[in-house]
């Protein structure tokens, strides 16, 4: 059987480090795409998919702060800064932003290659799933059914769908054309209100329970995420 081949997009504007680092891993399970700057790093997340994100924080262009909820936008994608700012307050800002780890400048490769496949594995974990919890929700994919404090939600199966979709996504920023591909099955013309009418009902449905905090929100000119921390904290 043939090993599964995982890309990696690498946005390093360092190039002799840029071509260790992919040397090193194109040894491996990984096919390593680079990147120079923020510019081309976000052309080449419009032409493929990738299955991890590895980003300096000190670019041309831009910086990687300001760079990460662009990079956000293909849903299941950990994105780690490899970068040389070793403050503590560099390190919480990223994790703060969404970043799945924070490697510092220089790293063993052995560690690098170790903290990256640590990162798919958790995403494999996590899509693999058949049931969530989310605080007293409980979500079983094999029935299609959502329980809060033991008690079954009427949902549909549509809504159903949408809710797990989100549920498994945590708060990433879930654009419309993704929403649309994986859930609607057809792509986004721009007009289209499918995934809009089935938010709105999963919204009221999760309203009439009690759960106000729980639901989903649209991003001005982004998408949708999931808001449910607020939630999990009270719960």
């Amino acid at each position: 059987m043939t090993a599964k081949t995982y890309t990696i997009l690498l946005i390093e504007d360092d190039q002799p480090l840029a071509e260790l680092v992919s040397d090193y891993l194109n040894d491996f399970e990984f096919r390593v795409t680079w990147a120079d700057n923020g510019h081309d790093a976000l052309t080449q997340i419009k032409r493929q998919a990738f299955d991890l994100i590895l980003c300096d924080i000190m670019l041309p262009d831009t910086n990687g702060f300001d760079l990460l909820p662009e990079l956000s936008t293909q849903p299941h994608v950990p994105i780690l800064f490899l970068t040389a700012m070793t403050d503590s307050s560099s390190q919480v800002k990223g994790l703060n932003a969404g970043a799945a780890d924070y490697i510092l400048k220089p790293v063993d490769p052995e560690v690098l290659l170790a903290r990256i496949r640590a990162n798919i594995r958790v995403v494999e974990r996590r899509t693999q799933a058949t049931t969530l919890t989310l605080g007293n929700l409980y979500l079983d994919k094999a029935t299609a059914q959502v329980t809060y404090y033991g008690k079954a939600l009427d949902l549909t199966a549509q809504e159903f769908e949408i809710f797990w979709y989100f549920a498994q996504r945590g708060d990433d920023i879930i654009n419309r054309d993704s929403l649309f591909e994986d859930v609607i099955g057809r792509s986004y013309d721009g007009k289209d209100r499918a995934a809009d009418l089935r938010i709105s009902r999963l919204r009221k449905k999760l309203i009439s329970v009690g759960l106000e905090e729980l639901t989903i929100i649209s991003v001005r000119n982004k998408g949708y995420v999931f808001k449910y921390w607020a939630h999990l904290n009270n719960a």
